[in-house]
């Protein structure tokens, strides 16, 4: 089920709040290519999920806690139990550090033929202070 019907669904719900729970770790929904768009499509199983978390969230619950009472009640119906989703978080951060080594090894590649530069103009300073 895509994002846009599974709003429809469950009222209130918004996708920023979809984002957000992906972007913590409670939601790991396929993709699916749709022309240029890689559009987010949830299965059954986490249709309900959301729904149940939702619920719990709306009920006052944080969204951590949310998603543990929505994943027991998953786990007790005809679905099987969900796993935690600790692997895409583990996943998300390694391409974050990914990104951060990148951008910092281009640093160093351009910091690297400027060092005798800085270092001439550093030794000046200490000429002109003595």
């Amino acid at each position: 089920m895509r994002a846009s019907e599974l709003m429809g669904n469950i009222p209130g719900i918004t996708m920023d709040h979809l984002h957000n729970w992906e972007r913590q770790g409670y939601l790991a929904p396929g993709r699916i290519s749709v022309g240029k768009k890689l559009i987010r499509d949830y299965t059954e199983k986490e249709v309900h999920l959301v729904k149940a978390m939702w619920s719990y969230y709306q009920k006052g619950l944080s969204p951590r806690n949310a998603y543990r009472n929505a994943s027991e009640e998953v786990s007790k119906s005809a679905f099987p139990a969900l796993p935690l989703l600790n692997d895409y978080r583990e996943e998300c951060e390694a391409r974050e550090r990914k990104i951060d080594s990148i951008a910092c090894s281009a640093i160093f590649e351009l910091a690297i033929p400027l060092r005798h530069y800085f270092h001439l103009k550093m030794s000046e300073k200490v000429r002109s202070c003595a």
